[in-house]
């Protein structure tokens, strides 16, 4: 497939000259949909301003715009609001089919980016937007909540008192298909999946806790959803690790009536692990050696969120070029898991 040009820089307005410190970064909205909102909401707590604001849908454009404290310019195409020279970064929360286009035509207009996850849906285009992204030294970030999670930093750290690692068990499930029933994310062309939207937090989480080891054995089975749909609502994964010394399990329902997450994690030395339900306290525990468990605070451990992270990195006038250490949430550190999810996709047994 021939790749997609990158938008040049000659038709803004106004190039974004970088790095450049800036107090008071302009946002950008790409998206305004439910996980724009979201976005919305977090930008405006860090104190920054969305001067531009961009979907095709001119109802998702007005509901935006009235959120906001001061009415942004109104766009139904990236190129024009890129063109408009509005911006110094923007935040991508669109379909996941659309991420490489809108990126290409951000990286090309100079400007940082922030995407949602997954950022793109193969490797070899990741790869090559992280190195055009290091080459013109812009921000390219992805937004990995769960990076930030006390439970999951927590567990981390657990990790590593408890190990090595021998086993992982984890499961997730929550009504995704009565949310997102009729909208893109039902369908697979338009970047749609149980698997890619909402599982690739807990693969990223589970590749952190074995320091990005290879999977030297994946087993997939999908399930399609109910209806017209061609989408997956649910996955049943077994990998391994470091030739099987460490065994992973992972369950990923999205078609329950509630949300629960479970992570347990075993160990040669003790073992830690996070219970969540939305009715009931949560439950996280480190019990080293076999002694007395140890309670965890997820408070105790969060760390600013990607959108937080992102306006920081703006704010400080830092670089973003080759030699540049990686943030957290740097999209180099994303491409792992859009392989791993992209291997799955390729290899997995439906129903």
């Amino acid at each position: 497939m021939t790749p997609l040009p990158f938008y040049p820089v000659s038709k803004v307005k106004r190039a974004v000259s970088v790095p450049s410190a800036s107090p008071h970064p302009r946002l950008g909205l790409l998206g305004c949909g439910v996980v724009g909102d979201l976005h919305r909401e977090r930008l405006l707590a860090e104190g920054v301003e969305i001067t531009a604001i961009c979907d095709p849908d001119s109802d998702a454009l007005a509901r935006m715009a009235g959120r906001l404290p001061r009415r942004p310019r109104l766009f139904r195409s990236e190129l024009d609001l890129l063109a408009a020279g509005l911006v110094d970064a923007v935040v991508v929360c669109t379909p996941h089919a659309t991420h490489e286009r809108q990126i290409r035509a951000a990286l090309g207009a100079g400007v940082h980016i922030l995407s949602e996850k997954p950022f793109v849906t193969d490797t070899a285009t990741g790869a090559e937007l992280v190195a055009e992204a290091r080459r013109r030294g812009l921000a390219l970030f992805v937004s990995y909540t769960r990076r930030s999670r006390g439970h999951a930093r927590f567990l981390l750290g657990a990790a590593g008192r408890i190990g090595p690692l021998q086993q992982v068990i984890i499961s997730r499930a929550q009504p995704w298909y009565a949310l997102n029933r009729r909208t893109w994310r039902m369908h697979l062309g338009e970047g749609g999946g149980f698997l890619v939207d909402a599982g690739a937090s807990m693969l990223d989480l589970l590749l952190r806790m074995v320091d990005y080891a290879p999977v030297t054995h994946l087993n997939a089975e999908l399930v399609r959803a109910r209806g017209e749909y061609d989408a997956d609502t649910e996955a049943s994964l077994r990998l391994e690790f470091r030739g099987g010394a460490i065994r992973t399990n992972l369950i990923l329902l999205g078609d329950t009536t509630e949300q629960v997450e479970r992570i347990q994690l075993y160990g040669e030395r003790g073992t830690a692990g996070w219970m969540s339900r939305e009715d009931q306290p949560h439950d996280l525990y480190v019990r080293p050696d076999g002694g007395p468990s140890e309670a965890g605070n997820p408070a105790l451990y969060r760390v600013p969120s990607p959108d937080a992270a992102f306006v920081a990195a703006l704010r400080s006038g830092r670089g973003f070029g080759p030699d540049t250490a990686p943030d957290l949430y740097d999209a180099a550190s994303a491409l792992p898991v859009v392989g791993l999810v992209e291997r799955i996709y390729q290899e997995a047994v439906w129903r």
